[in-house]
């Protein structure tokens, strides 16, 4: 992420029915175009293998993982433990977030624990990286560990600066994660305000982007997702379409390119509500990676 060739990552979709093989195809796919393949931690509330489980069967067939936590389903105590869980494995990239609440109706009835807050896990795994808690605790010759966080990009007014972000890069964080956004007029215009923070020199950040397969999958997306960016303009370009979902990989496409010239932004991470292989599609109709 540090390096100017723009790095690219892909999500996992995982379900409680989700097996370990169909985990490991999907890694495989993702891998073949990507730098590295992201494991949700409970996306949409659904229980599914662990994210620990998950990240060692990558790490098993040579894939990158990077493990998703939430606070709303652990305390301290088993989150620190899984951190120090993932980085004994070999795994070091950790993309940490306060959660979401459980949606109403959510069964069956769960409480979300929230026992520390996004800055405070962004801290306590920079403490664990930078042995000042579990001192001697990391494997030999084990990586230090890349800590990520999330943050909502958006059109700033012009007094605005960055202070959550700054707050986050003082806890730990070294990578910031965008929600989905189609939007590359906001997108251009929040990252050319973090380029002039001069807070870019401290983080690294990641697009987001969806390969939607159809018009009704993109309305489920915002919903499930209500902080997402997917302009009307989009649904109705991929429900016009006589191919929705060739035409969803060619949107993710043109968006791909287009993103990879935004000054400011070091990377995309790419999900979908289909199959796994349009993510690779997209990526290689835009050229990026063959």
């Amino acid at each position: 992420m540090r390096s100017e060739e723009l790095t690219l990552t892909a999500e996992l979709s995982l379900g409680p029915r989700t097996s370990p093989e169909s985990i490991i195809k999907q890694a495989r796919t993702l891998s073949a175009v990507t730098d590295a393949v992201q494991i949700p931690d409970h996306r949409h509330a659904r229980p599914h293998l662990s994210n620990i489980a998950t990240a060692a069967l990558l790490l098993q067939n040579g894939v990158d993982p990077v493990i998703q936590m939430n606070c709303r389903d652990r305390n301290r105590v088993a989150l620190q433990s899984d951190i120090l869980g993932a980085r004994a494995l070999g795994a070091h990239n950790l993309l940490l977030m306060r959660g979401s609440n459980f949606p109403d109706g959510h069964r069956p009835k769960s409480t979300g624990v929230f026992d520390l807050g996004a800055i405070d896990l962004i801290a306590t795994a920079a403490a664990i990286r930078d042995d000042d808690v579990f001192a001697d605790s990391k494997p030999a010759g084990a990586p230090d560990l890349f800590i990520g966080t999330i943050a909502t990009a958006f059109n700033p007014d012009d007094g605005w600066e960055p202070e959550k972000l700054t707050s986050k890069a003082d806890a730990g964080a070294q990578f910031i994660q965008l929600q989905l956004c189609f939007d590359l007029g906001l997108l251009r215009e929040y990252a050319a305000r973090i380029v002039s923070s001069k807070l870019t020199w401290r983080l690294q950040i990641l697009a987001g982007l969806a390969v939607l397969p159809s018009a009704d999958a993109a309305r489920e997306l915002r919903k499930a997702r209500p902080d997402s960016i997917i302009p009307p303009s989009v649904v109705r370009r991929i429900e016009a379409a006589e191919d929705p979902e060739a035409e969803g990989i060619a949107i993710a496409a043109e968006q791909l390119r287009e993103i990879a010239d935004i000054p400011g932004l070091s990377g995309v991470t790419l999900v979908t509500p289909g199959h796994p292989e349009s993510i690779v599609s997209a990526i290689r109709a835009s050229g990026l990676r063959q």
